[in-house]
């Protein structure tokens, strides 16, 4: 049922901070916005990143389409069915975030999301503020203190494949990429992270030393996720945003079968590479001497 990860919407303080770190340093394209909000374009979407200062935006919002507005009322009622409480946003709400309509719903961490509808494409071609390879939006990292529960959401309502098990994390799919959400046990709930496809690993280097010249934190790899074959490197923003770059990630066949892999870091990243995401150490976070917990 779900066709595409469209955006996330973040809320913000100060946006000058996010143009600076979200053009100057990723390397999205601004687009239209206002005084209050930002957008950044990464492909051909109108926005995939929205930063929001009007302070209508609580916690972060993932959005993701769906192809006819029908189909938000059998969602609806199947989420109602759930337990949860969506919501059908209003006409002039979704135009102002252009899309033909939306339902809001919280999964039961209190994650946010949108599904919408005819979300808008720019008909000019995406310009990146830098070359940094960036070919699209590619997935999101969660938070949750029971991924199990959330993750049924998925797959019950909307039709997603779990792909892969790492300890409790789990890695959804509802295309032929292996992934696009992945939820990670914690203590809390919200976005861990929005990540962006480039095109090779060179993409991901050059960056790397081009982001730690310009004082930006890496908090994880280079490194390579054994499940879904991806190139990896995060890096946090303004704000506890993160943002990570992954080249390499598999395709799957429509009869692939899920996998566990042990909780442990060897299980997130097969190079071994350090990190400082609490969340993507699995059990050996809590064996490790000198711990880099940071403000994630």
């Amino acid at each position: 049922m779900i066709e595409e990860l469209r955006f996330v919407r973040y809320p913000a303080k100060k946006l000058d901070a996010f143009h600076r770190f979200l053009g100057g340093a990723v390397g999205l394209q601004s687009a239209d916005g206002s005084d209050d909000i930002a957008r950044f374009r990464s492909d051909e979407r109108s926005y995939s990143v929205e930063c929001d200062a009007t302070g209508a935006t609580s916690k972060p919002v993932v959005g993701l389409s769906v192809r006819y507005q029908t189909d938000l009322d059998d969602i609806t009622g199947k989420l109602t069915a759930c337990g949860l409480e969506p919501a059908r946003l209003s006409a002039e709400v979704c135009a102002g975030k252009l899309y033909r309509d939306a339902v809001a719903f919280e999964d039961f961490a209190g994650n946010r999301f949108e599904i919408v509808v005819r979300h808008e494409n720019k008909s000019q071609r995406f310009f990146p503020a830098r070359d940094a390879g960036i070919k699209a939006i590619s997935s999101v990292d969660l938070r949750s203190p029971d991924p199990e529960r959330d993750m049924a959401i998925w797959t019950e309502v909307f039709g997603a494949r779990v792909r892969d098990f790492a300890g409790e994390s789990g890695q959804l799919g509802f295309d032929e990429r292996h992934h696009r959400i992945a939820y990670y046990p914690s203590q809390r709930s919200g976005l861990l992270s929005v990540n962006f496809e480039v095109g090779d690993l060179n993409d991901i280097m050059r960056s790397k030393y081009l982001l730690a010249n310009q004082q930006v934190r890496i908090l994880d790899g280079p490194g390579r996720d054994p499940a879904s074959g991806e190139v990896f490197l995060y890096f946090q923003g303004p704000e506890d945003l993160i943002v990570s770059y992954g080249t390499g990630m598999k395709t799957v066949e429509p009869d692939w079968t899920a996998r566990q892999f042990r909780n442990a870091r060897d299980s997130f990243c097969m190079w071994n590479s350090d990190g400082l995401l609490p969340e993507r150490w699995g059990a050996d976070w809590e064996t490790q001497d000198n711990r880099k917990v940071g403000t994630r």
